[in-house]
């Protein structure tokens, strides 16, 4: 799970959601990117992201493919639900 955005109020509830989330997933990766770097090209350039205008930029990642990704803020509920699905559900 890659989160790319800006220290900004949309972005931080759901690097907050990832801190939190974090322990609960141990088979997920949890990384957040700065949005302005030349590095983020890669999710900038997503298909998946080609019609985002929102950050963060939330894209997750298995197996190397991407399986799900989100635009703008998302709370814990949706992030879980997506984590849940395509990582298997925690208890």
């Amino acid at each position: 799970m890659v989160c790319c955005g800006r220290m900004g109020p949309m972005c931080v509830p759901v690097f907050s959601v990832m801190d939190e989330l974090e322990p609960t997933y141990p088979q997920v990766t949890f990384r957040d990117q700065d949005f302005d770097i030349p590095a983020a090209d890669f999710i900038r350039n997503l298909p998946e992201c080609a019609l985002f205008r929102g950050l963060p930029f939330t894209v997750y990642f298995k197996n190397g493919k991407v399986v799900a990704a989100t635009s703008s803020i998302q709370n814990k509920d949706q992030v879980m639900e997506i984590l849940d699905n395509e990582f298997g559900k925690q208890s």
